[in-house]
């Protein structure tokens, strides 16, 4: 095994910090989402702040997938997702079933974020290197 460095723990720090940050993008995502389908009130603000966040989760995601590997080898892409979520507009009204697909890819990416995360943690309370 590999020695712990101060390298390798800023390593780790950094891509758990990549994670959370992601995971605040995520949930915030599906606050905006809850809204919509209890078809709560939506202001062409928050509109504009869904399609921000879309554009913003394509792009962090894509990067997590090429950067993490190994600790997070349960993800996937969250395109089909958002393509799915054109418009907050568009989900006020959904059916049932297509809200149940949505939210169940969502936690399928939310669950498998976490677990990435739980890796990272046990390398760094354990000052485990990772894999090269």
């Amino acid at each position: 095994m590999a020695s712990w460095n101060e390298r390798e723990r800023e390593e780790i720090e950094f891509r758990m910090a990549a994670v959370q940050k992601f995971l605040e993008q995520w949930q915030k995502l599906n606050v905006l989402f809850q809204r919509a389908y209890r078809q709560e009130e939506i202001t062409q603000q928050d509109e504009e702040e869904f399609l921000k966040l879309k554009s913003v989760v394509a792009r962090r995601h894509q990067y997590l997938l090429e950067y993490l590997g190994e600790e997070y080898e349960m993800g996937l892409p969250v395109t089909p997702l958002l393509s799915d979520m054109v418009t907050l507009r568009n989900l006020q009204g959904i059916h049932w079933d297509f809200y149940k697909k949505l939210r169940g890819q969502w936690h399928v990416t939310f669950l498998a974020l976490n677990s990435a995360l739980g890796y990272l943690m046990v390398h760094m309370e354990e000052q485990i290197p990772l894999p090269s």
